[in-house]
């Protein structure tokens, strides 16, 4: 899914969209299991890699964002690494762990608007994404 072309840091975009997956996630304070999965589900399929580094992966980012990695700092790195359709793409990915539990808890939105603010995506992207979601996850 993910552009390889971008020229970027290729394990700490992992790490940043990661990040922001887990905010989405633990906005309601707790992380499930459905949620971890579908976490791992998203970054293995979105930057084509194993279980196991997408498993390492979550659990060294878990552990940084209890330090300080905010989510202005993640989600800059984010924008400025991805391109518009890769952007678009992970929203959509945003989208399916708020939606895992088939509810979008008000915490998880105020943290989705946020990271759309961070990505720079205007208001009628913002509408075709969330049709988009409304049709795939609904």
């Amino acid at each position: 899914m993910f552009n390889k072309q971008n020229k970027t840091d290729g394990k700490k975009l992992i790490f940043n969209t990661t990040s922001l997956l887990l905010k989405v996630a633990s906005a309601d304070q707790i992380i499930t299991k459905q949620e971890l999965d579908i976490i791992k589900e998203i970054i293995c399929e979105f930057f084509g890699i194993n279980t196991a580094e997408a498993d390492r992966t979550i659990s060294e980012t878990i552990e940084k964002n209890k330090e300080s990695i905010d989510l202005f700092e993640a989600g800059s790195y984010v924008n400025d690494a991805l391109s518009l359709q890769d952007k678009i793409d992970f929203i959509l990915c945003i989208y399916e762990v708020a939606y895992i539990d088939n509810n979008l808890d008000f915490l998880e939105r105020h943290v989705i608007n946020q990271i759309l603010n961070i990505l720079n995506i205007n208001k009628e992207q913002i509408k075709s994404i969330q049709r988009d979601v409304g049709k795939k996850l609904l």
